[in-house]
């Protein structure tokens, strides 16, 4: 499935870019600036509780039970943040209770902080100051138990080397002159004074790490922007405001663009299709422009487009095998109205126009709409019926039309859509031995059967698609089932291109209006350079670009210097309408393929071809 590209999107949904883009700096900046400063800013307050060390020579001492360096440890680990959760009740988990408080101790002044951030001031105040509390309250009892535990342990190691040293010295007064022993009695007296002296310091003179209070916590409010700051100037807003709307626009577009499932372009067209389009036929101005048929005389956008259609068809029609026969174009479209009608009754006047005998043959049965194109009157039904067909002549079934050498076939109201087809399509042989064209203006392809019917007999089919309106996944199956059924030549006709006015249209007063301008130019220059002798033009190309060219075969139609590319099959008619299409040398690529195609260039060519044999 082919779908636009991104800038394809964003071009053609241009509107939801402004729009969004305008909805954007216009929200950004609509609030009042003293408005905007209040509701970016956020207040926050801040608490810091501060308890004294009483001993200040403890700060570097390691004979304390819990050293300087472990308060922060204790202080966000294991009991207190318990027992201060319990206390304020925190409902969250004790780690993130702990990660509220900042704890600090300062070993050069003593000075132990507990800090936090909270929304009010009150919860501030609770949280720093039951943090101390219960930090300083947990410090004095671990202590006291851990110096506990370190006296009995220096008692019981004074009863052992008090012990052992009762026995050494009943050795030395059994034996009073062993050496060994009177060494190791003097050694282990030495171990005991000292043993004593740790437990009577321990006991007499703990070193415990205490704290009082030295200031309370206290409520500091703190007012800080949440996140990036908003600025205050309206117009600095607008357009920040202006920027995230046209992001958000293109991206919205993109989106739609990847979710579109009709065709919007002419080159997704040729990509769905697998086809090149031929023709563009421009979209109408008016319903009365619509309606309209090609006519003598008349030369716009609409008509040359449908007579440069009629000139590659014909071209295409050259190059097939001879046949004692007129050609027959079969024209379709994946869905309903995408032009199929419209072409068919316009392509079929401009074979008219020739002078070439046509017949318009409407086999749309279920939304007939050819008859009401090409006959002034209202359609009358037949005066014949189905049963009638067997034997009557299929010419005394033709109407005639507002057209010169046109003549329509349509059987609508004789029987049902399925059963019409099959009796149009065995009354076309007939009628082609009597005439030179016939256009056939069938149903969707995809909605109903009857076409199908046709399309082995048709010598072109002529594929309508419709900017905006066919569906990707019809044009694709509808080539599929005509690449099935046939072999005949597919050309592909986009209708509904926008176009924008060229110098090569005009009506009869614009080109009065023209060529006065012309005259009154050709004066001034006349004036302005008089005896200046201007350079010969250069031959034109079927797209108005100048290209140098070898001479003039025999043919008649100047040729480019140089082969063509691709090179030309000659049992391809479509290659060679290519060729036709590329006297440039360049494949053209335009959206106004019925303007880069060279009508006289063609109509020469086909003016050069041996006359169709007598019927």
């Amino acid at each position: 499935m082919s779908n636009p590209s991104a800038l394809a999107a964003v071009r053609r949904r241009w509107w939801v870019v402004a729009l969004l883009t305008a909805v954007g700096a216009g929200l950004g900046a609509l609030p009042e600036p003293a408005t905007v400063e209040e509701e970016s800013l956020t207040t926050t307050y801040s608490a810091t509780h501060t308890l004294l060390l009483n001993n200040q020579e403890l700060a570097y001492s390691s004979s304390t039970a819990i050293s300087p360096s472990q308060i922060r440890l204790f202080a966000l680990n294991g009991e207190v943040p318990e027992r201060v959760a319990e206390q304020i009740g925190f409902d969250g988990s004790r780690a993130e209770l702990a990660s509220q408080v900042q704890v600090d101790f300062d070993q050069e002044t003593g000075a132990l902080t507990f800090s936090t951030t909270q929304d009010t001031a009150e919860q501030a105040v609770l949280v720093a100051d039951t943090f101390a509390e219960v930090t300083n309250s947990y410090l004095t009892t671990r202590q006291d138990e851990l110096n506990g535990k370190r006296i009995v342990a220096a008692t019981t190691r004074v009863d052992m080397l008090r012990e052992k040293a009762n026995e050494l010295s009943a050795q030395l007064a059994a034996n009073p002159t062993d050496v060994a022993v009177a060494a190791d009695a003097d050694a282990l007296q030495s171990q005991l004074s000292v043993a004593i002296q740790q437990r009577d310091q321990l006991t007499d003179t703990p070193a415990i790490l205490s704290f009082t209070t030295l200031a309370s916590a206290e409520p500091v409010a703190i007012e800080q922007s949440s996140g990036l700051s908003t600025p205050r100037s309206r117009t600095t807003r607008g357009a920040l405001g202006g920027i995230a709307g046209l992001a958000l626009g293109l991206g919205v577009a993109v989106v739609l663009g990847r979710l579109d499932r009709r065709l919007r372009s002419p080159q997704q067209a040729e990509d769905v299709t697998g086809l090149r389009a031929r023709v563009i036929v421009p979209k109408a101005t008016d319903d009365k422009q619509a309606q309209a048929i090609v006519m003598s005389g008349r030369h716009d956008s609409l008509s040359d487009a449908y007579r440069t259609l009629r000139n590659v068809v014909g071209f295409v029609h050259t190059s097939l095998p001879a046949v004692e026969r007129g050609r027959i174009a079969l024209i379709v479209s994946p869905g309903p109205g995408e032009g199929k009608t419209t072409l068919a009754s316009n392509l079929a006047a401009t074979f008219a126009e020739t002078g070439a005998k046509t017949i318009a043959v409407n086999t749309d049965f279920r939304r007939p709409q050819l008859s009401n194109r090409l006959v002034d009157t209202s359609f009358a039904p037949s005066a014949y019926t189905l049963d009638d067909l067997g034997w009557v002549e299929p010419t005394q079934l033709l109407r005639s039309t507002k057209v010169r050498h046109l003549s329509l076939l349509d059987l609508g109201g004789l029987g049902p859509p399925g059963e019409l087809a099959r009796e149009t399509a065995a009354l076309l042989p007939a009628l082609a031995e009597t005439h030179d064209q016939i256009v056939i203006d069938s149903s969707p392809v995809t909605a109903t059967a009857e076409v199908l019917e046709l399309v082995p007999m048709a010598d072109v089919i002529i594929v309508v698609v419709r900017l905006n309106r066919t569906q990707l996944e019809s044009a694709q199956r509808t080539i599929t089932i005509l690449r099935d059924l046939t072999t005949a030549p597919l050309l592909l006709v986009i209708s509904g291109m926008k176009q924008d006015r060229t110098d090569y249209y005009y009506d009869d007063t614009d080109r009065r209006k023209s060529a006065k301008q012309g005259d009154n130019k050709g004066r001034r220059a006349d004036t302005a350079g008089r005896g200046a002798t201007p350079p010969p033009p250069a031959p034109l190309g079927p797209t108005g670009v100048a290209r140098p060219t070898t001479g003039t075969p025999s043919g008649g139609i100047p040729r480019p210097t140089g082969t063509l590319r691709p090179p030309l099959d000659p049992n391809d008619p479509l290659a060679k309408l290519d060729a036709m299409t590329r006297l440039d040398g360049t494949p053209p690529r335009s959206s106004n393929r019925a303007a880069e195609l060279n009508i006289d260039e063609i109509d020469e060519f086909l003016r050069q071809q041996p006359p169709s044999p007598p019927r």
